[in-house]
């Protein structure tokens, strides 16, 4: 089976943390939204859940021609809900989404004619709307389209249309409520958004999930408690501030408890240029971890901000290297300031790993930094997030 995957504001970080958890092979960058996997059998739920940066992910019914009479793809399309829809108590309801289609392809009229169609089969149904050409995850998931219809995607590709079936959707519910509920919030160590933090987790491309996972920076713990729901069951937290321990053991133990989890996090004071003389030489599997960024005021001395990081990094990555064990891997992001100025730690016995396979980082809509990491911001930004994975 074929299948799509509709990508988050960031395409090219969903993609490489698809392509790490998947691997690059029958994976193909269609748009800029989406990214099609060829031959592959897919538990999209459970997927979904593990990927941080992925809105949908669908599979491809049918293709036709582009120039295909509205009505006959109308009715193409109601012959396929009627398949394939999922069916509850009521109306059959569903909803189209425009992913890149072009043209004078028209959604809103589309589902019309599909109605017509439907009640030509006595059925009733109920067509969900959106201001936008394509509908949010939000609004599938409040509109309940994957238990009582279904949601249908359509893109393009040269003379083709392509007709895809939502099976998933991101559970924003479920990551709103670990966002904004946790017992522990704090904006100084804990501004690592959940999306993100599994996305670096999913880079780690980690060889076992029993082996240790560590976040020497752990802030309030968002690294810790992602990874405690991604399966990792021996995790390390450490942190130079007995506020941000305390912090992490909160949310930890928040999160044990409405997930009921079996999986106890160890967590440490200890300073994170010094983490060799407390871990065994190569222990640890993986480490992942968003180190402290810089001042978020007050950088108005950038040269004397980026010497400071580079000595803390570089000697970070010194004692990383003494306990990572052979093969495994770092995971950070790193500040670009304003943009444009980047950090350079000591990395001469580190192996740099190009998130983005290589067979993607051409694409017109790819943005590369200079040195091919993959960067991370909002509009205005003054602090960018670049990300940075290390090879021992």
């Amino acid at each position: 089976m074929d299948y799509i995957f509709i990508l988050g504001t960031h395409p090219a970080w969903s993609v490489a943390e698809i392509a790490a958890v998947l691997g690059e092979s029958d994976l193909y960058w269609e748009n800029e939204r989406i990214l099609i996997k060829k031959d592959a059998e897919i538990a999209a739920e459970n997927l979904i859940k593990r990927l941080g940066g992925t809105l949908k992910i669908a599979q491809i019914e049918a293709f036709v021609s582009a120039d295909i009479p509205f009505p006959k793809l109308a009715k193409q399309c109601a012959e396929l809900l009627l398949k394939k829809a999922a069916r509850g108590d009521g109306k059959l309801v569903f909803g189209l989404s425009d992913q890149g289609v072009g043209g004078r392809f028209a959604a809103d009229k589309l589902g019309l004619n599909i109605k017509k169609e439907l009640k030509n089969f006595n059925i009733s149904s109920r067509l969900v709307t959106s201001q936008e050409k394509e509908l949010s995850s939000v609004v599938v998931g409040q509109n309940k389209l994957l238990n009582r219809g279904a949601e249908l995607i359509f893109f393009r590709h040269d003379q083709d249309l392509f007709i895809a079936r939502t099976l998933a959707i991101q559970p924003y519910k479920d990551l709103s409520r670990r966002d904004f509920g946790r017992p522990s919030r704090d904006d100084y160590s804990g501004m690592l958004p959940l999306k993100l933090a599994r996305m670096m987790i999913n880079c780690a491309a980690p060889r076992s999930f029993s082996d240790i996972l560590l976040d020497p920076f752990c802030g309030s713990g968002t690294i810790v408690t992602e990874a405690m729901l991604m399966g990792y069951r021996q995790i390390i937290g450490t942190d130079l501030s007995e506020k941000a321990i305390k912090n992490s053991r909160a949310n930890a133990e928040w999160v044990r408890e409405l997930y009921g989890l079996d999986i106890y996090p160890k967590f440490h004071i200890k300073n994170a240029t010094r983490l060799a003389q407390f871990l065994k030489p190569k222990t640890v599997g993986t480490i992942v971890s968003e180190p402290y960024l810089g001042p978020q005021r007050g950088l108005d001395n950038i040269e004397a901000v980026k010497a400071e990081l580079q000595t803390l990094y570089s000697q970070a990555l010194d004692n990383f290297y003494q306990i990572l064990s052979p093969g495994g891997r770092v995971v950070m992001v790193w500040p670009v300031f304003f943009g444009r100025e980047f950090l350079k730690p000591a990395l001469d016995k580190w192996k740099p790993i190009n998130a983005l396979p290589e067979k993607f980082s051409h694409i017109p809509w790819v943005k590369l930094s200079y040195r091919d990491t993959l960067l991370y911001h909002r509009a205005g930004q003054r602090v960018w997030r670049e990300l940075i994975i290390l090879e021992k």
